[in-house]
C-alpha cells in the first residue's frame, strides 16, 4: 500500500451503492410499496424518496476498518450533521427520518448511544445536552460541523435530533452479500441464490453508475422498487426448471483456446476450410458449452439422462441434414473436393444455425448447441465433410504408418 493508497475511499463508494440496493429491497417489503425509490448523492449518500420526490429517509454510510468506537467527538459524527443541517430538505421541521450507519461500534455513555432504534434506550433530551456541551470545544476537524450546530437554533436541533437514527457495529461490505442472500432466498432455490445476487449485483452497479451520472448532468434520477423487482423476476426467469442459466462472465483465455485447438473436431472443420476466425469461434463454443453443462451438472440442473436424449437429438438432426446432403451430391454427380467442402461448410452454418433442438423448451442460447455438436464430431461418428471419415482415416493411417 502507498500513501496515495485509494482502496478504502473506493471500497466505501461500492458499499454506498449496494447499501442503496439494500436499503431499497427492505423499504418496499415493509411498506409493501413497490411505488419507494432510492436516489444516490441527492438529498444524502442514500435517500429512500416517495412518488413525487419527497425524501422519506436520508442515510449517510462511514466504513471503516479499524473498530473505533463512535463518540460524541468524532469526524464522522460532525461531518453527518453539518451536511443534514446544511441541507434544507432534510433540516426542515417535519423532513426526514435521518440515519447515520456506520461499521464502527458506538461508544456506551455517549450522546450517540442514546440515538439508536431501540426506543427503550432512546433519550433525545439527553442525547441532545450532551451533543450541545460536546460542541463547545473539539478538533479542527469537526470545527466547521461543531459550528454549524451552535449556529442553528434550538428548537431546529431537537426537531433534527427526534428524527435522527444512528446505528453502529454494521456490516462491512464484504460481509453486505450475506443479507442480501437472505433478502433474496425466497426468489430462486437455495444452490441458486449466489449465482443469483451476483447477476442482481451486476445491473445494479451498471443503473447506479447511468444514476449517479444523470445527477451529476442536473437530472434528478431514481430507480424505483417497482423497476428492482422486474428486474429480479427478468433474472430469476433464468433459473426457472424448465430454463438453464447462461453465465454471461465466462471467458477464456489465449492459453485455454489454443489447447482447444488440439481437439478432434476442428480438424474436421479444417476440412471445411473455415477461415482461422471462425475456428476459433467454434473452439469457444465448444469451451463454454462444456463448461456450462459440466456447471449445470454439478448444480443439479441437468441429469445424465437429460443429456442422453439431448445428444441423440443433436444426432439425429445432424445425421438427416448430413444423408440429404449426400443425396444432393450424388444425384448431381458432385466429385470436385473445393465443392464437396463447400457443400460441408454449408451443412456447418446450417446446423450452427438451428436451433430445432435446444437441451430445455425455453432455453434459446445457439453456443450450447453449436458446442456440443463439436463434442459429439470428437466421437468421429459425426462430421459436416462428406467425406470426412475417409480423409482423416487416411490421414491418420498416414501419419501412423
Amino acid at each position: 500500500m502507498t500513501e496515495f493508497d485509494a482502496s478504502a475511499s473506493a471500497l466505501g463508494f461500492i458499499h454506498q451503492i449496494r447499501w442503496a440496493m439494500y436499503e431499497l429491497l427492505l423499504a418496499s417489503r415493509r411498506a409493501a410499496d413497490q411505488s419507494l425509490r432510492i436516489t444516490l448523492e441527492v438529498f444524502d449518500d442514500v435517500a429512500l424518496i416517495d412518488e413525487a420526490g419527497v425524501p422519506l429517509t436520508a442515510t449517510q454510510l462511514k466504513q471503516h476498518s479499524s473498530q473505533s468506537p463512535l463518540t460524541d467527538k468524532s469526524v464522522d459524527l460532525w461531518k453527518t450533521i453539518r451536511v443534514w443541517i446544511q441541507t434544507p430538505s432534510l433540516v426542515i421541521p417535519d423532513g426526514p427520518m435521518l440515519t447515520l450507519v456506520t461499521t464502527s461500534p458506538v461508544q456506551e455513555g455517549s450522546a450517540v448511544s442514546l440515538l439508536g432504534v431501540d426506543p427503550d434506550k432512546r433519550n433525545v433530551a439527553e442525547a441532545l445536552r450532551r451533543l450541545d456541551a460536546a460542541a463547545i470545544d473539539g478538533s479542527n476537524a469537526t470545527e466547521r460541523g461543531r459550528e454549524a450546530w451552535k449556529a442553528t437554533d434550538s428548537s431546529v436541533r431537537a426537531s433534527l435530533l427526534r428524527r435522527t437514527f444512528i446505528i453502529g457495529g454494521q456490516v462491512h461490505i464484504s460481509d453486505l452479500d450475506e443479507l442480501i442472500d437472505a433478502e433474496l432466498a425466497p426468489f430462486v432455490p437455495a444452490r441458486h441464490v449466489h449465482e443469483y445476487r451476483d447477476r442482481l449485483w451486476g445491473w445494479w452497479d451498471s443503473r447506479s453508475v447511468a444514476m449517479l451520472l444523470q445527477n451529476r448532468n442536473g437530472v434528478g434520477c431514481a430507480v424505483s422498487a417497482a423497476e428492482l423487482y422486474e428486474r429480479m423476476q427478468l433474472i430469476r426467469d433464468e433459473f426457472r426448471s424448465d430454463s438453464l442459466a447462461v453465465d454471461i462472465g465466462l471467458d477464456f483465455d489465449d492459453d485455454q483456446i489454443a489447447a482447444g485447438h488440439d481437439e478432434y473436431f476442428v480438424e474436421q472443420l479444417k476440412l471445411i476450410q473455415l477461415s482461422q476466425g471462425t475456428l476459433r469461434n467454434a473452439v469457444i463454443d465448444y469451451l463454454r458449452a462444456y463448461a456450462h453443462t459440466t456447471k449445470w451438472v454439478q448444480n443439479g440442473d441437468l441429469f445424465d439422462d437429460d443429456i442422453e436424449r439431448y445428444e441423440d437429438a443433436l444426432k439425429d438432426e445432424w445425421t438427416r441434414r448430413f444423408d440429404e446432403m449426400l443425396e444432393d451430391l450424388e444425384t448431381a454427380g458432385e466429385t470436385d473436393p473445393i465443392k464437396r467442402a463447400v457443400r460441408g461448410r454449408d451443412l456447418f452454418r446450417a446446423l450452427g444455425q438451428s436451433m430445432q433442438v435446444t437441451i430445455r423448451p425455453e432455453f434459446d442460447a445457439p453456443f450450447h448447441s453449436r458446442g456440443t455438436r463439436h463434442r459429439i464430431a470428437n466421437d468421429g461418428e459425426h462430421g459436416w465433410h462428406p467425406d470426412f471419415k475417409g480423409i482423416l482415416s487416411a490421414v491418420l493411417t498416414e501419419a501412423t504408418g
